[in-house]
This record gives structure tokens, C-alpha cells and sequence, in this order.
């Protein structure tokens, strides 16, 4: 699989996702939270002694989306990786792999002004599976959410 970068809002995707799911389109949809420690280099700056044994605790968000029932070659993903803030080992621990959850849940903890860092690509097996999503994403980009048109191309 070859992966393409793309310049699309997060939101925007969210939004035209939930549209085509209530029009009836043959979508699937895999949405995930994990969340990873990575050490804090500058304890200074969130108020922790050299001494403690800390790292800064991090959110990533996945979603996928791709057609059912038929294999078009590709699949469009959406990353979101935020800080949360220090962790310390006595704190509340956090699941250790990633988990399950909705697209509703997605949009309310990952989609928000500002929220970490947004990663938009389409994985596409073949040049042809590539031209197949462009056609998609020419409907999502000009914000075409129902038709005949739009339904032909998801299966």
C-alpha cells in the first residue's frame, strides 16, 4: 500500500463520515483512543523535581473509514496525537493498548479547535484504488452528502 498525505480538516471528514453513514451509504468505520507515555525532558517546566519519575502522557485517536462489502484498495485514515499533561507511575493507570470506540466519541474528544496534532492520509493498494478515492474525495471536499452519484461510488 502506498500512503498519500491530504489536506483535509479533521471536522470535515467527521462531518461528511456521519452524513454518508445517515444517508444510508456502505461505509465502515474503525475508530480507536490510545494512549502512550513518553519521557518528560523538561520537568521544570511542569513543576516536577528531577527526581520524580514521570512522563507526559499522550492521546492518539484513530479513525479508518473504507468501503463495505467490496474491496476498493483503500482506506482513509484520520490521527490525532495530543499531549495530556505529566503522569506520573502512582497515578490512575491507562489502558495498554488501544480501545474501541464510536464515532460519536471520536468527534467529542478528538475533533476540537486545537486539539494535538491532525494526521490526514488514504492508503491505496494500487493507482487505480487511489483515482477510485480521489473520486470520494472530490464529493467531500465540495460537500456532496447524498445522491445516486455519490452511493454508486461507496459500493
Amino acid at each position: 500500500m502506498t500512503d498519500y498525505e491530504l489536506d483535509v480538516a479533521a471536522d470535515h471528514i467527521v462531518g461528511w463520515l456521519k452524513g454518508e453513514i445517515a444517508a444510508g451509504k456502505a461505509i465502515s468505520i474503525r475508530a480507536t483512543r490510545e494512549y502512550t507515555a513518553n519521557p518528560v525532558v523538561r520537568r521544570e517546566e511542569v513543576g516536577l523535581s528531577e527526581d520524580t519519575d514521570a512522563s507526559s502522557l499522550m492521546t492518539i485517536g484513530v479513525l479508518e473509514a473504507w468501503p463495505t462489502g467490496v474491496d476498493e484498495g483503500w482506506v482513509l485514515q484520520l490521527r490525532v496525537e495530543d499531549v495530556v499533561g505529566p503522569h506520573t507511575p502512582d497515578e490512575v493507570s491507562v489502558p495498554d493498548r488501544p480501545e474501541e470506540i464510536d464515532l460519536d466519541d471520536f468527534e467529542a474528544e478528538f475533533i476540537a479547535p486545537d486539539r494535538g496534532t491532525v494526521y490526514v492520509s488514504v492508503s491505496a493498494e494500487t493507482a487505480e484504488a487511489k483515482r477510485r478515492f480521489d473520486r470520494i474525495l472530490a464529493d467531500m471536499t465540495s460537500d456532496r452528502y447524498t445522491g445516486e452519484q455519490v452511493e454508486a461510488k461507496w459500493r
